[in-house]
């Protein structure tokens, strides 16, 4: 199943696996349905996506291994704009490498989560990013 491509989302993920794109929306759809989500598939895309949106998106979840761009490269482009000041970017990876995270972090990562194996734990994930994130910013 293609989930279609939003006007104004309020989630913007990035990555190049179509498996974990489909898992993520596909929980995203049955917790929080009204949640808007774009997906792209590398820094590049990301960046020229949020240059063309009209508002901002409330959560941007970025993987860091990926062609063309990756996710420290465009978390760092990210970071020098200040119109994205306010953006919050979670890198969400299958890396649970202590020097991916400290480098997400000294980028100005809002968090980082190493990706779940189960789908029990994507959805533990994807309420925890609901609560901590988009109450109040793109859901009620």
């Amino acid at each position: 199943m293609k989930y279609p491509v939003c006007e104004n989302p309020c989630i913007f993920v990035v990555d190049d696996d179509e498996d974990d794109q489909f898992l993520i929306q596909h929980v995203f759809v049955h917790h929080s349905p009204e949640c808007r989500i774009n997906v792209v598939t590398n820094g590049v895309e990301l960046l020229e996506a949020l240059e063309t949106a009209e508002v901002l998106p409330a959560l941007v979840l970025l993987d860091l291994n990926m062609p063309v761009m990756g996710g420290l490269e465009a978390l760092a482009l990210i970071r020098k704009e200040p119109k994205y000041d306010s953006l919050p970017v979670v890198i969400l990876t299958t890396s649970n490498q202590t020097v991916d995270q400290q480098r997400a972090m000294e980028l100005g990562a809002n968090g980082f989560v190493t990706k779940p194996l189960l789908l029990k734990e994507y959805n533990q994930l994807i309420l925890t990013l609901r609560k901590q994130w988009l109450i109040g910013r793109c859901i009620g």
